[in-house]
C-alpha cells in the first residue's frame, strides 16, 4: 500500500512507525522525523496535497487530527478519487464545537456533567462566582489549549480571561464530578461503531489500556446503550461518521457520565491503542471506507499483553512513549527504563488500583 498520514499529532508518530513494519508499504506523512517519508507541504495546502496524493497514487490517506480532519482535505481527496479515512459534512460540527457536542449528547439523553456556555467573558465570570468548586472550563474548540479544573474562585476567573484572550469565541463551563476517568475508543463506518478498547489515563501522563475498575458488563452497556446510540443519532441527523471516535467517561461512585468525544486518537493513547490492535490496520480503515467495517469485523481483536503509555517533557520536547509486557510489571519496568517517572507511576497505579 501507499499511505499519506496529514497530522500533527502523536497518531502520526505511531502510524508511521505500524505501517512502516510492513516492508511492502511506502509511507509519507506531513510530520517531520517520523517512520515515514516526509512531504514538505503544509497542512493549509490542501491543493498541493492533493496534487502529490494523485501525483504518487496514494493506497489510502489517513487525516490524524482535528486540524486536518475539519479542514478541507477529505472532500477534495474525496473529490479526486482518492481514499480518504476521515469524517466528512456536518458531522464535523461534533468535532469542531465542544458546545455543540455537549448539547447534541444532552438531547439525546446521555448522562453529562451539568454545563453552560458562553460568549462574553465578564457573563461566564458572573456565573461562575455563584458556581460550586471545582469547576471545569474548557474552550468550545478541540484545536485551542485544553481543559482547566479550577480550585478557587480566582483561578477560574483566570481560566477564562486566558481562553478568551488566546482566541476562544466561546467557552463551557461544566459541572466538576468526582470519580475516575477513562476513555472508550471505536471506529465508523458512516453508521456502526465497532470496538476498538478501553485505556484509563493518569494527569494526562500515564495510560493503561483496558480498565480493570469498569467491569465487562459496564463496558458492555456502555458500548450497547450510550456509543451505539449516539453513533446512530449522528449519522441520522448529520450524516455518516467515518472515522475513530473517542469517548470521554467519568465513573462517580454511583453513575458513569460522557464528557466529551475526540476524532481521533488522544496524543497519549495513540501508540498504546494502535500497537494493542491485533488487526491489519489498512484493511481495518479500508473496510471502515467502503462501508463493509462491522460485517468484516464484531470488534477489533486485541494483543494478549498489558499496554502502558507515558507522556513527558524532555529538553523542552514533548515525548510519547509506549511499552507492553506478559505481566504489568514488565509493562512498567520497560516504560521506568524509556525515562517515565517511577514516582508518578506508583501514583497512577494507586488511583487505578492495582496497588493498595
Amino acid at each position: 500500500m501507499r499511505i499519506f498520514l496529514i497530522g500533527k499529532s502523536a497518531a502520526v508518530y505511531a502510524l508511521a512507525d505500524y505501517f512502516s513494519e510492513n516492508k511492502d508499504n511506502i509511507v509519507f506523512s506531513t510530520l517531520e522525523d517520523t517512520s515515514a517519508e516526509f512531504v514538505d507541504i503544509a497542512q493549509i495546502n490542501t491543493q498541493e496535497l492533493k496534487e502529490f496524493a494523485l501525483a504518487n497514487e496514494m493506497s489510502l490517506t489517513i487525516l490524524c487530527d482535528s486540524e486536518s480532519i475539519t479542514s478541507d482535505i477529505q472532500k477534495e481527496f474525496t473529490q479526486s478519487g482518492l481514499s480518504v479515512f476521515a469524517p466528512e459534512g456536518e458531522c464535523l460540527k461534533f468535532i469542531e464545537s465542544k458546545i455543540w457536542a455537549k448539547k447534541f449528547i444532552y438531547r439525546n439523553k446521555i448522562p453529562t456533567p451539568r454545563f453552560q456556555f458562553f460568549e462574553k467573558p465578564q457573563a461566564a465570570i458572573d456565573y461562575i462566582r455563584q458556581n460550586k468548586f471545582p469547576v471545569v472550563i474548557k474552550p468550545d474548540s478541540h484545536s485551542l489549549i485544553g481543559t482547566r479544573i479550577c480550585e478557587t474562585f480566582k483561578s477560574a476567573k483566570e481560566a477564562v480571561e486566558e481562553f478568551f484572550n488566546t482566541g476562544s469565541k466561546r467557552i463551557l463551563t461544566e459541572e466538576y464530578i468526582f470519580g475516575q476517568e477513562f476513555s472508550v475508543y471505536v471506529i465508523c463506518d458512516g453508521y456502526n461503531p465497532v470496538l476498538i478498547g478501553d485505556c484509563a489515563a493518569y494527569q494526562n501522563s500515564f495510560a493503561k489500556f483496558d480498565c480493570d475498575f469498569i467491569e465487562e458488563n459496564e463496558k458492555q452497556e456502555l458500548f450497547k446503550n450510550t456509543i451505539v446510540p449516539l453513533v446512530g443519532a449522528l449519522s441520522k441527523d448529520m450524516g455518516e461518521y467515518t472515522g475513530i471516535m473517542g469517548f470521554d467517561f467519568i465513573k462517580s461512585k454511583n453513575k458513569i457520565y460522557l464528557l466529551e468525544c475526540n476524532s481521533f486518537f488522544k496524543d497519549l493513547d495513540a501508540k498504546m491503542m494502535i500497537e494493542a490492535m491485533d488487526e491489519p490496520l489498512g484493511k481495518v480503515f479500508e473496510s471502515a471506507i467502503d462501508g463493509t467495517l462491522c460485517s468484516s469485523f464484531e470488534r477489533l481483536k486485541n494483543k494478549d499483553r498489558y499496554f502502558l503509555s507515558a507522556q513527558f517533557y524532555e529538553n523542552s520536547q514533548k515525548v510519547n512513549i509506549c511499552h507492553s509486557g506478559r505481566t504489568l510489571n514488565e509493562a512498567k519496568k520497560h516504560l521506568i527504563e524509556d525515562g517515565a517517572d517511577e514516582n508518578e507511576l506508583m501514583e497512577a497505579f494507586k488511583i487505578w488500583k492495582y496497588l493498595q
